[in-house]
């Protein structure tokens, strides 16, 4: 009888595959194939048509640009020592001159009021921008040509196409800064320029642009970010909050656009020592709606300080910091979603091998948007030679990284390696699910972005889910991990990671039960390959202790999941630090395990969890789908 239904299976599956594109590989291919109405669904078509299903949270610009300017920007990402320039067309005050060019612009697109939206080159070279630009290409938005900010906000230009491409005539003024003698300043501007609908001008170019006509609509020079809160708290949108340092200009653009509120946790940059916003970061928190973005980072800040407020809050944290330009990264993204990611098969799994016991990498800190706009497309990392040989996982931020530049993560997909695996990094930011909305009404806004998160996992064929805990096994975590599995009955599984350690949970499995009755496995990390230059932890250390730790386990549980620490690099025999990072660092360890062992893609780590301590249920859900 069992071999039967495997003959009617094959035959279901033939007749099948002449109506859907269906690789015959382990590893389904990313093609986002029509859904035939059938009796068995096969396992390759376990996923949701794009549509909007409430899970976009991302501030929307609708409105596309005929054409943009590429301008000029001189300021080095992340480069805050730009204070003691001369000349007009350098340093902070040049840079936040841009950003509120640019940002002032966009909505003038967005309103109606232009057809020419602004670009800021920063000449990088970064595949994330050119992919991005090539999208504004294949949308039918033309690149003008290449101008300094002086020259959009001070020359006239004429018409290309009827099209009018004079830009200064937006902008109602400037809004004044003095960067120099007090950092806040430049807070407050980047709130009162879209307030004031003007540009930032600091003290020290004032005469220039009060020369060339402009007047003074605010002055910010003496003011501090408290008093920005409580002149213009009510003009700013509670959907989004940026967070960015004093000294930066980063992101400006992007908050001026969207009428967002921008805050510094530090009055002085990287220290606490000139005085802290904490108490201010407390109420704009609690301003913000539920589940709103707060974009950015803060340097010098523990993230017990900063991250746990905004969890608390239930608001969700992106990591985006150096990045620009997220208007046009964004623009129209809801039409313009990324496809699929390969997933593993589990009908493909040997079930017959036995006695060995499995490891399975993850990469940690998938959850930080800023480095997928950088350099996490590279040899270091998501196209590391050594990626598909470790199976390893790698942790995106799908759902952010989806709505802020789609084509990045379309690029992503396109690149992923044939048997390595993409998981969902966290569950809507980097939050800790354990104390998630704690502050507000948890048990609602914690549904609310579980039900978030599924959409745009099952939109995108996502299987795994990672999440932060501060503690893994609290019973807060478990009615987080039940409010996931409840929103996504497509989830496989849930890699939880416990913040500081990040084995705290020692490999420990547990099981929750989805709306279909399977029980679906929270797999805890077990140890962590992780550079404490030169000492190892019981459970965190070198790729050569981490081994030596599998090695001699007399653990009688056959699965094991580490975490490579994304920032940890190690010499060539995995015992110091070191240049190898990532999947680099993966591959020390795995070569020194014995042949006990065997190295496995995470889906299929799960799979084999769920076949072992699940086998009749398992089972019977292999014979629904293939």
């Amino acid at each position: 009888m069992k071999n039967m239904i495997s003959i009617l299976k094959i035959s279901l599956l033939m007749v099948s595959a002449s109506f859907t594109t269906l690789s015959c590989d382990e590893y389904e291919s990313p093609e986002r194939m029509v859904q035939e109405e059938k009796s068995t669904k096969l396992f390759v078509e376990q996923f949701d048509p794009i549509r909007d299903e409430g899970q976009y949270w991302h501030p929307q610009s609708l409105t596309k640009p005929a054409l943009y300017w590429n301008c000029v920007e001189v300021f080095p990402i992340g480069n805050i020592n730009a204070l003691g320039q001369t000349e007009r067309i350098r340093g902070l005050q040049y840079h936040l001159l841009a950003q509120s060019l640019a940002g002032l612009s966009n909505r003038a697109v967005e309103q109606g009021k232009s057809q020419v939206g602004v670009w800021l080159n920063d000449h990088s070279g970064k595949a994330s921008y050119k992919s991005s630009k090539q999208a504004l290409s294949d949308m039918g938005v033309a690149e003008i040509g290449m101008q300094s900010a002086i020259e959009l906000a001070t020359r006239n230009y004429g018409e290309k196409d009827g099209i009018n491409l004079k830009i200064k005539d937006l902008f109602d003024g400037y809004v004044l800064t003095d960067v120099e003698n007090n950092p806040e300043s430049n807070i407050v501007a980047s709130v009162a320029s879209h307030v004031y609908n003007s540009i930032i001008v600091d003290i020290r170019d004032k005469n220039f642009y009060e020369s060339n006509g402009y007047t003074m609509t605010y002055d910010a020079s003496q003011k501090t970010t408290v008093d920005a809160w409580n002149e213009f708290k009510d003009k700013c949108n509670n959907k989004a909050l940026v967070v960015m340092p004093v000294q930066t200009g980063e992101l400006r653009e992007f908050a001026i656009k969207n009428n967002l509120f921008v805050i510094n946790l530090n009055k002085r940059y990287s220290t606490s020592q000139g005085g802290q916003n904490i108490a201010l970061f407390e109420e704009i928190l609690q301003w913000l709606e539920p589940n709103s973005p707060v974009y950015g980072w803060e340097q010098g800040v523990g993230e017990d300080q900063f991250v746990e407020r905004v969890s608390k809050s239930g608001n969700i944290m992106i990591p985006y910091d150096w990045a620009y330009n997220t208007t046009l990264t964004s623009l129209d993204y809801k039409q313009r979603q990324p496809d699929l990611v390969k997933v593993k098969n589990p009908q493909f799994i040997n079930w017959e091998e036995e006695g060995k016991k499995y490891v399975s990498f993850y990469l940690s800190d998938g959850d930080n948007v800023q480095w997928m706009m950088n350099n996490f497309i590279g040899a270091d990392y998501y196209t590391h030679p050594e990626a598909n040989n470790v199976k390893m996982a790698f942790g995106l931020p799908v759902d952010n990284l989806s709505m802020i530049a789609p084509s990045v993560c379309q690029d992503l997909f396109n690149s992923q390696g044939s048997k390595t695996s993409i998981v969902q990094t966290f569950g809507g930011g980097y939050n800790y699910i354990d104390n998630y909305g704690e502050k507000k009404s948890r048990h609602t806004i914690l549904k609310s972005l579980a039900e978030g998160t599924a959409a745009h996992m099952r939109q995108h064929r996502v299987k795994v889910l990672a999440v932060m805990a501060k503690d893994v096994s609290s019973a807060a975590s478990a009615e987080a991990y039940q409010a996931y599995i409840d929103a996504n009955d497509q989830l496989e599984g849930i890699i939880s990671v416990q913040y500081t350690p990040y084995a705290g949970g020692k490999g420990e499995i547990m099981w929750f039960t989805n709306g279909n009755g399977y029980d679906i496995p929270v797999v805890t990390v077990k140890y962590s390959i992780w550079d404490f230059g030169g000492y190892n932890n019981e459970r965190e250390g070198t790729p050569d202790h981490i081994a030596n730790k599998l090695i001699g386990s007399s653990d009688s549980d056959p699965f094991n999941l580490v975490i490579v620490h994304a920032w940890s690099g190690f010499n060539e025999t995995g015992t110091a630090s070191g240049g190898i990072k990532g999947a680099g660092a993966a591959k020390l360890c795995a070569d020194k395990l014995n042949q006990n062992y065997a190295v496995v893609n995470i889906e299929e780590m799960i799979w084999r969890i769920r076949m072992h301590h699940r086998p009749e249920q398992t089972q019977k859900y292999l014979d629904e789908v293939f």
